[in-house]
């Protein structure tokens, strides 16, 4: 059932006789004689003002589950989409050598080349809700120890080098001299880093710029990574780190992506006693910090 269809039932079988309710109570406060006539004022009144509260708390809840549920029916669609595309792909490549139609060798490694990237596509995105499931479910450990801060954006930009290689950008990465450690799980935060730098590559235009950086204010590291793309709506940066959420853009939803990237990045970094902020002004690109106490701090 719609939750538009809910609401004339609410109004009908609650709102209604809550009005009725509500004026008999104040009709018996006002116009009583009697200590009982306002003792019974006062419990219907009581009674009508909590109903129509917890009647309200419902509306609300049902609203939200209702908006994951939008989310979630749009993320699957999402996810059949990207799962579909690849593998057409493959099949379509595969069938055409299987027929013999790629009797050239160079033909065939062109060929056999989509195929391999059109695999690594899908893996990584199975591998994708793989993680997040294991999120989900609690089941995803962290091994945390003291980790250089310069070893975790090594991997993470080596991990981005691909695709650099099919989409060239302008990259810098400053890290600030002397910069301690923080006590982290590496591959994991270079999962989220990378997570990071793969958003700010997708998102930004033909002349990409993506300065990554690492700073250190009092007991805490901060890890930026800032591009020259669109920005993001001031209601949007509310709730990206929403599972399932995509902006409303409708040029963002023309961009690959399921919508479980930035909130595995917040997930990752949480379990590491940290946190993750985005600033942003539309039209002047986007900057998402990983702040993470250092290590041997208290968070």
């Amino acid at each position: 059932m719609k939750l538009r269809a809910v609401y004339p039932l609410i109004i009908g079988f609650v709102f209604v006789p809550a009005g009725f309710l509500l004026t008999v109570g104040i009709l018996m406060l006002v116009l009583g004689k009697a200590a009982r006539d306002y003792v019974f004022g006062g419990v219907i009144l009581g009674l009508v003002v909590t109903t129509i509260l917890g009647t309200a708390a419902v509306l609300v809840v049902l609203s939200r589950e209702a908006r994951v549920a939008r989310l979630q029916t749009d993320f699957v669609n999402k996810v059949s989409h990207d799962l579909r595309t690849p593998l057409t792909s493959i099949r379509m490549f595969v069938e055409t050598m299987q027929m013999g139609r790629l009797p050239d060798p160079a033909r065939q490694a062109e060929a056999l080349s989509i195929i391999a990237a059109e695999t690594t596509r899908l893996s990584g995105l199975i591998n994708r809700l793989l993680d997040w499931a294991r999120m989900e479910s609690g089941k995803r450990s962290y091994q945390l120890e003291p980790v250089a801060v310069s070893d975790v954006l090594d991997d993470a930009l080596a991990a981005l080098e691909p695709l650099l290689l099919q989409e060239p950008a302008e990259v810098s990465c400053r890290v600030t001299p002397g910069l301690p450690p923080v006590r982290a799980d590496r591959a994991a935060l270079a999962d989220a880093l990378t997570n990071l730098l793969h958003n700010a590559h997708k998102y930004t235009g033909a002349r990409k710029r993506i300065a990554v950086s690492a700073t250190r204010q009092g007991g805490i590291v901060t890890i930026s990574v800032a591009d020259n793309g669109p920005g993001i709506a001031l209601p949007d940066q509310k709730r990206i780190f929403d599972k399932f959420y995509r902006a409303k853009d409708p040029l963002d939803r023309t961009i690959e992506g399921s919508g479980l990237g930035l909130a595995m990045v917040q997930h990752i970094v949480e379990a590491h006693g940290g946190r993750v902020t985005v600033q942003s002004t539309p039209g002047e690109g986007a900057t998402f910090s990983i702040h993470l106490p250092v290590a041997g701090s208290t968070p």
